[in-house]
């Protein structure tokens, strides 16, 4: 703002009451509204766009009261929605600001002139089905007033030069996990429970149903109108009831209530309104798009929803909607207008359609996500559904959708052996709800051969990701429908299941399948097939405790390998030979059988497979006392596990990292480890692999007896809570290998449009909070809930002091001073104020040094990164050594954890000395909080000048006290 900013000595002409009085509370939005402020002080038109129902509307409101004394005429609000006719939009802007027409005169001259001098804002609500109307008033009354400043909202944009767009969409929701005090952190349901409160005074967010409530927000997608139409139905039904009734969209679609506006009454009405703004093309492509259950690429419409009868659509009567009629045939006219539009120019490719729905908020599109992907949010997918149904095109449009992800099913198959394993995870994931739908109509349309074939390609995914319960359903679904289905599809699905079956421990099932895949492979000369039976079934028998037996089948499935000279093939044959030998301690032909596999699978790529590779030869390292290897291979499996999201591998991982720690006596580390790999294992459905039973027992037993029974069971049950990259970095420390950065984040059950730049995510979680409290001789550490008591340190003193200033520096030597200080009673030094300094140690090392170590450090991460993707874990640990190497080597030139250098005055001696006491503690609060200690080591930085700096990717906030 310029001068009208503060101007308190005038009365505004029009301001607050000029605008509609809310009915109800104003719950969440703040840093979105905020973030509107704050843009309408840069931009003279900001255009609230988003889909119906998202609360564009009270948004305006809420930010034109907050800001209308901030002009000096106030603020002004118009509202739209009523108005049929694109001539009439000047009359209504002229009749909300009480300017009144002039003889010979056209009106928006007269609206110019009249507010040439005014300082305001002016509020356009609802202005998407006239949009070409209030562009052509609203661009020149901004030319002619540049005191005036205008705010839309609509759910296409204005398009006109200077136009900010600022999208709305829904309240943040709660993850799928969460318990009562988490939830009530997100706006969604903070809004449901004051609207069912309106209704039911006694309802609240509880333990009981805050999972339920959680649902429900998820399902609406955050919309703020469609929470408050659930929530108006607390009085009669509970949580756990009503997110039941809302799996059918379309009976809420018709929910009502008494809202002002009559498109606001019934979701329908809103979707309809909508709906009817659209091109023909247009509706058509909408409605198509509602055969994807989850977030689609353009590829993917083109093959599915784009059809040559996508550009003449049969006319079809919708649902009733609550709207005014001269609305409905205002919207009319202007798709009939677009229709034309478009016949007159020529057919519309798919892409150039979706990108205009993208612009009318009709499909969302998900952030961060390469190539592209869109989203229809649940209530507009249920509408298009129901249009669909009329028409009588869902099934053949649903045959279509099912054949496009059974071949994409197909291409990963092939594909998943492969060093892009991780890419089609990833692809995978990503379409993980459109591949459940095809399975599903695949099943319902009685096409059982493409279901057992399309689950069997599937199975390995299911394996990777530890859905071992969700793919055993599917393909014994499939598998028991019709034995009759093709050979060569139903000895996959039968191989897959039994290799889901086996890894739940239920070795029966596993028998029974594989043994029928063995029989089916036999008979019709499948020797992949035959090869993959008789691993499996030779695995079971070692489980069974059988190692004989299973050596006897797994050298019969390495015979039938080497006639296939496929890699991966003959490298599990042999791993699983491996494994058979740790279980009898031969570890020297254990690592032989080892060796071989990780050549062969090495060979092959597969990510997967190297990494249990890596495991398997790190217990035969362990057997055979070479703790140094086994510890490199373990931390090498923990990152390729770690990179593919997979929790059993992880599992595993975690509890023989514990039994090195416990060789090691890392008891308490060792301890909390065991507990990570219980509930690692247990979210993952995987069945503790029987012969480590017995070495997991004498380690539990070993760690018990050291630490005694109280210490060792809350150390363990401390584990057991860690979320999993907790476990990943404490047992990434525990190796000593570098952390792996955290996998992509999967797509949400909500997912919204990325804030416009500089916003903040509406209603992101809270941070972790953490404290650190001196209690006499000891200190309180803090951390999600979990306390831990430290023994009292200068370090931990000089931390405590750097934590309770973030981003101030203070010279180690009044550190030093200060605690000297302390210790005779005396007053603190005098704090010395902060340096623009880097908090560098000093000249040690001049400019041309430090580019020289940092050159090399890059030179050693490329050749580290070369060496990874090639699998030559030789070259990585040589590239690994010598960059932890000189890695330490330049921080101790400029920081912490470094090496000593010989103290030639006061202040350097200060700094040693504070460096290293510093270095101490981060270090006895990582081996108790690995969390914490990433953080710190992140976060503070020594030398001459010592901070605390936040590591914002941590997101930790240290209480005061």
């Amino acid at each position: 703002m310029r001068r009208w900013v503060g101007a308190s000595k005038m009365v505004p002409a029009g301001g607050p009451k000029d605008l509609p009085a809310p009915l109800t509370s104003f719950v969440g939005r703040r840093q979105e509204a905020a973030g509107v402020c704050a843009r309408l002080e840069h931009n003279r038109l900001v255009t609230l766009t988003g889909a119906g129902g998202a609360g564009k509307s009270r948004l305006a409101v809420e930010v034109a009261t907050s800001l209308a004394p901030r002009y000096r005429d106030g603020a002004r609000f118009v509202e739209l929605a009523g108005l049929s006719e694109p001539l009439l939009v000047a009359h209504a802007v002229a009749a909300g600001l009480d300017v009144q027409e002039q003889a010979g005169r056209t009106l928006p001259d007269v609206l110019a002139e009249r507010l040439r001098d005014k300082v305001m804002l002016l509020v356009l609500d609802c202005c998407e089905h006239l949009v070409e109307a209030v562009a052509q008033l609203v661009l020149p009354l901004l030319s002619a007033c540049r005191d005036v400043r205008v705010m839309a909202t609509s759910r296409e944009r204005l398009g006109i030069p200077g136009e900010a767009l600022w999208p709305v969409t829904g309240l943040a929701t709660p993850p799928a996990q969460g318990g009562a005090v988490d939830v009530m952190e997100y706006d969604a349901v903070r809004l449901f429970a004051d609207r069912a409160t309106a209704v039911e005074p006694d309802f609240a967010v509880t333990e009981a149903n805050a999972a339920a409530v959680a649902e429900i927000c998820r399902k609406l997608d955050g919309l703020p109108l469609a929470i408050e139409l659930a929530a108006a139905r607390a009085n009669a039904l509970d949580a756990a009831q009503l997110s039941r009734w809302l799996d059918d969209r379309f009976r809420f679609l018709a929910w009502e209530a008494r809202a002002p506006q009559r498109r606001h009454r019934t979701l329908d009405g809103v979707v309809e309104w909508s709906y009817a703004l659209l091109s023909e093309p247009e509706r058509a492509l909408f409605e198509r798009l509602s055969v994807f259950a989850g977030a689609f690429t353009l590829d993917a419409v083109e093959a599915v929803a784009a059809q040559e009868s996508v550009g003449a659509p049969e006319t079809v009567a919708g649902p009733e909607a609550m709207v005014s009629e001269g609305a409905v045939a205002a919207a009319e006219a202007v798709a009939a207008r677009e229709s034309a539009a478009i016949a007159e120019a020529g057919a519309v490719g798919p892409g150039e359609l979706l990108l205009r729905l993208v612009d009318k908020s009709l499909v969302t599109v998900v952030p961060r996500r390469s190539p592209a992907r869109y989203r229809l949010l649940g209530t507009l997918r249920a509408y298009g559904l129901a249009r669909l149904r009329q028409r009588g095109e869902s099934a053949a449009l649903s045959t279509q959708h099912a054949a496009y992800f059974h071949d994409l099913a197909e291409q990963a198959w092939e594909r998943f052996r492969g060093p892009h394993q991780a890419v089609w995870l990833d692809r995978l994931k990503a379409e993980h709800d459109d591949l459940r739908a095809a399975l599903d109509w695949l099943m319902a349309s009685r096409d059982i051969d493409g279901a057992v074939r399309m689950a069997g390609a599937l199975a390995s995914f299911w394996d990777v990701q530890g859905r071992y319960a969700e793919g055993r359903v599917w393909l014994e679904r499939a598998l028991e429908a019709d034995r009759s289905a093709a050979a060569k599809g139903r000895v996959r699905a039968l191989n897959g299941l039994g290799l889901l079956a086996v890894i739940q421990g239920d070795l029966e099932r596993a028998w029974l399948s594989c043994s029928e895949a063995e029989h089916l492979s036999r008979r019709n000369g499948d020797l992949p097939g035959l090869v993959c039976s008789l691993q499996y079934l030779g695995f079971g028998a070692l489980l069974v405790g059988n190692p004989d037996g299973a050596v006897e089948t797994l050298g019969e499935s390495l015979a039938a390998a080497l006639k296939t000279d496929e890699p991966w093939l003959m490298g599990w044959s042999y791993l699983f030979l491996a494994m058979v030998e740790v279980t009898r301690s031969d570890f020297a032909q254990a690592e032989h059988h080892g060796r071989t596999a990780f050549r062969l699978l090495c060979e092959a790529g597969e990510p997967k497979s190297i990494a249990w590779a890596e495991l398997t030869l790190a217990t035969a390292s362990w057997g055979l006392g070479d703790v140094r290897d086994a510890r490199a291979r373990t931390g090498e499996a923990l990152r390729l596990f770690h990179k593919l999201d997979a929790p059993w591998g992880l599992a595993e991982v975690f509890q023989i990292t514990a039994m090195l720690a416990m060789s090691g006596r890392h008891y308490e580390k060792a301890a909390a480890l065991f507990g990570a790999s219980d509930t690692a294992r247990k979210k993952s459905g995987a069945a503790l692999l029987s012969f480590l039973k017995g070495w997991r027992a004498a380690g539990i037993a070993k760690t018990r007896t050291e630490m005694g029974d109280r210490r060792f069971e809350e150390a363990r049950e401390h584990g057991r809570q860690w979320p999993l990259e907790t476990a990943v970095l404490a047992t990434a420390a525990e190796l000593g290998t570098v952390p792996p950065l955290p996998p992509p984040a999967p797509p949400g059950a909500r997912v919204s449009s990325a804030p416009p730049p500089g916003a903040r995510a509406p209603s992101a979680p809270p941070p972790h909070r953490a404290s650190l409290r001196r209690r006499g001789d000891y200190w309180a550490l803090v951390h999600d809930g979990q306390v831990v008591h430290l023994k009292h340190t200068v370090g931990l003193g000089y931390l405590a002091r750097l934590l309770a200033a973030p981003d101030r520096e203070f010279l180690a030597r009044e550190l030093a001073a200060a605690d000297r200080g302390t210790a005779r009673g005396a007053a603190l030094a005098p704090e010395a104020p902060a340096s623009g300094g880097t908090g560098d140690a000093g000249p040690v090392l001049d400019a041309r040094a430090k580019a020289a170590y940092r050159r090399r450090l890059r030179e050693l991460a490329e050749e580290l990164d070369e060496a990874e993707r090639f699998h030559d874990t030789v070259r990585a640990e040589q590239a690994r050594v010598e960059l932890d190497a000189v890695t330490e080597q330049l921080a101790g030139a400029v920081g912490l954890g470094g090496r000593d250098r010989r103290a030639v005055s006061d202040g350097e001696r200060a700094r040693l000395s504070v460096t290293k006491a510093l270095k101490a503690a981060v270090k006895r609060i990582s081996v108790h909080d690995p969390v914490l200690g990433l953080h710190l080591e992140r976060s503070v930085r020594t030398g001459a000048y010592c901070s605390y700096a936040p590591d914002p990717a941590t997101r930790i906030v240290w209480e005061r006290g």
